[in-house]
């Protein structure tokens, strides 16, 4: 029998507006895969903590959290182990910073105009989250 662990991660989906008014989202690169940024909760850390150090990181910008836009779950495989990953997500708005891929983990990070997120995304729960990002920056009036 598989043992089952379970993950517990956050990450943002960071806005920016151009000064032509123009909406970009920051995506990651990992092995020819795009998403969103993100990463595991470290103990003691809250959720909004966690995807904010996780945008820093993976990405080198500052943001600021607009609004929790709920989580997604997935399983995957490693070994013998069976593990249920859990990942919150939360709206952001970028603050500043230049946009530098974390080494050791990222192959690029790149600012991506909105209508060509979803084309680029590679996983359905990041093309799911997308969506309820989408719903939120239209509520806003960014879209």
């Amino acid at each position: 029998m598989h043992k089952t662990e379970w993950e517990f991660s956050a990450g943002g989906i960071v806005f920016r507006e151009t000064e032509e008014g123009k909406l970009e989202i920051i995506l990651i690169r990992v092995k020819n895969r795009w998403s969103f940024p993100k990463g595991n909760v470290e103990k003691g850390e809250t959720k909004e903590n966690a995807a904010l150090r996780e945008v820093k990181e993976e990405t080198g910008a500052d943001a600021e959290i607009i609004k929790y836009l709920g989580e997604v779950d997935y399983w995957y495989s490693s070994g013998l182990v069976r593990i249920h990953k859990f990942v919150y997500y939360f709206l952001m708005k970028y603050k500043g910073g230049d946009l530098v891929p974390q080494k050791e983990e990222i192959d690029e990070v790149a600012f991506v105009p909105v209508e060509e997120v979803e084309k680029k995304l590679s996983y359905p729960t990041d093309k799911e989250i997308f969506e309820k990002a989408l719903k939120e920056l239209k509520a806003l009036g960014k879209i």
